[in-house]
């Protein structure tokens, strides 16, 4: 058998072996209500506190962090960096509620709040390192992120650096269109 059809044939297994463990073991375990809540509260708090004056850039912070975290999840996991065990639905490998909610979220408040460049590299820092050796850690006690070729440090950086990256780039698009 050729190798690219054994590699279909372990895909339609594998996708059936995640969809069984999403409904039997996943879904609504004590980590799939955490996600949620982390996802549903984290949206309401911006709701609540975004600048609507600002809506424009600080949507576009969270466009630019969101696909930035799907690219860089998508290679951890294609190389076998990390493992997420609980995912809220069961068609994706992705940490969704991390890549298309906290750190959107986080990035967008940080943008609103920190618009000059001395804090805001101050407050990324910060978010980074909380985000690398604060949270990350409470996701693997809680079994929803197992780190295979992966250590905390080498997240901070990244963190530090897609912040810098938006900020530049958004704010070189609002002053040019906005």
């Amino acid at each position: 058998m050729p190798i690219r059809d054994k590699l279909l044939q372990m895909q339609k297994e594998s996708a059936q072996l995640r969809k069984e463990l999403f409904f039997d073991e996943v879904l609504f375990s004590f980590q799939w209500w955490i996600l949620l809540a982390i996802t549903v509260i984290l949206w309401i708090i911006w709701l609540l506190v975004v600048d609507k004056k600002r809506l424009k850039p600080i949507l576009i912070v969270g466009l630019i962090i969101g696909l930035l975290a799907i690219v860089f999840d998508d290679f951890g996991l294609s190389v076998a960096a990390w493992y997420y065990p609980y995912q809220m639905v069961y068609f994706t490998t992705r940490l969704n509620p991390v890549d298309l909610a906290v750190l959107p979220v986080c990035y967008m408040l940080l943008y609103q709040f920190f618009y000059r460049w001395k804090s805001y590299l101050i407050a990324s820092a910060a978010f980074g390192l909380f985000a690398s050796f604060i949270a990350e850690p409470i996701f693997v006690q809680l079994n929803m992120y197992k780190m295979m070729r992966w250590e905390y440090w080498y997240s901070a950086p990244i963190y530090f650096m897609m912040g810098i990256f938006v900020k530049w780039l958004v704010d070189k698009i609002d002053k040019k269109y906005g």
